[in-house]
């Protein structure tokens, strides 16, 4: 059996070990971090019900919040999207990553937490034979070290977690709120982690040339929140960079990529886990394919991309015109929509995931009427 090196221990990485330690290879994972927590909490934690019932990983223990529904606001506009029940769950990320951990040294995956590995360490695992899957984030020194082409798109994000009475109208719905005044490509928005807590965050395109910081700073003084802030403490803030595009090519000979490394990310919210997940299991069974078939690991590029490939270029798709339309003819559009019955037909069949089932179910409704 192939020995198989796996770089960075964040979620998918784990999730990718385990697995391919279930298949019977031995696996060694390798993370700067010297513990799996460290750093979690840069990411939001906001998760579909469906997508983590599907990933079949550890999160019971995690959840913190459900959420039934949110808002999406376009100037004067507001699309209510809201349900009786949970839609999504808000987890604590260094608990979903510590019982991740767990899981995979049950499989047994030699976790070795700190050890970071520089472009030249990582080179020279690769003696022909061992397997290198890069899990390391958006900025991948596996994809680094072995000349994978760049991932053309990222988004700057700045969050921060408050704690205030006043400050979380509904504990069960997220508000997002579209406008290029502090959003330049993405969006900022209020995540409910309890009746007193949330997390305020805000996203732009890289290619604004913006710190988020500057960005998140103006968000907070938009619409109705310095008076849910007034009252507010600040418990803690982070920045980050996520990839909403992926990247041309994940797999060279016998290095493959997944997760954020990979950009298997949704370009409307920047979330990574789902599809990371869902791409690494592809990968551990090409792994697991090339080894006992013989059949190319090349193969793995074709795989993912027929599997997941679809929802992604649609996601994409619905970011680049949210992005670039003017906000004039955003409010226009979403008054249309909620007249034809949108705010319906999105309580009843959104799904955070995948757009493409979300159009199967609205074509099938239109066919049945």
């Amino acid at each position: 059996m192939k020995k198989i090196v796996v770089i960075g221990a964040g979620i998918v990485g784990l999730v990718v070990a385990r697995e391919l330690a279930n298949y019977g290879f031995e696996v060694t994972i390798y993370d700067g971090k010297r513990s799996v927590e460290e750093g979690s909490d840069k990411a939001s934690g906001i998760l579909s019900k469906r997508g983590l019932e599907l990933s079949g990983i550890r999160y019971k223990k995690s959840v913190i919040n459900t959420l039934h529904g949110a808002r999406l606001h376009f100037g004067r506009q507001t699309l209510n999207v809201n349900t009786e029940k949970v839609q999504a769950y808000v987890l604590d990320r260094g608990l979903m990553a510590k019982e991740n951990y767990e899981a995979a040294k049950e499989a047994g995956v030699d976790v070795r937490l700190g050890n970071r590995l520089d472009i030249e360490g990582i080179r020279s695992m690769d003696d022909g034979s061992t397997v290198i899957i890069g899990a390391d984030g958006a900025v991948s020194m596996v994809a680094r070290a072995f000349s994978f082409p760049n991932i053309k798109d990222y988004i700057l994000t700045y969050k921060a977690e408050y704690e205030g009475k006043g400050l979380v109208e509904d504990s069960g719905l997220v508000d997002l709120y579209f406008s290029k005044d502090f959003a330049k490509g993405f969006f900022g928005w209020i995540a409910p982690y309890s009746s007193a807590i949330a997390e305020l965050g805000v996203g732009i395109t890289e290619k604004s040339k913006k710190h988020s910081k500057m960005a998140f700073e103006v968000f907070t003084k938009s619409a109705d929140l310095p008076l849910r802030l007034s009252n507010a403490k600040t418990i803690k803030e982070h920045a980050s960079i996520i990839p909403v595009s992926s990247r041309p090519k994940t797999v060279k000979g016998n290095v493959l990529l997944v997760g954020d490394a990979a950009g298997q990310t949704k370009a409307t919210t920047g979330g990574g886990i789902i599809f990371g997940i869902a791409c690494a299991k592809v990968a551990a069974k090409s792994v697991y394919m090339n080894g006992k078939h013989g059949r190319k690991l090349s193969l793995y590029e074709r795989d993912w991309r027929h599997s997941y490939g679809t929802d992604l270029k649609l996601h994409a798709a619905l970011h680049s015109y949210y992005s670039t339309v003017s906000e004039k003819h955003m409010e226009r559009f979403i008054g249309i929509a909620k007249a034809l019955g949108a705010e319906s037909f999105f309580s009843k069949y959104g799904d955070m995931d995948s757009p493409s089932l979300m159009l199967k179910r609205f074509f099938l409704r239109k066919m049945a009427k």
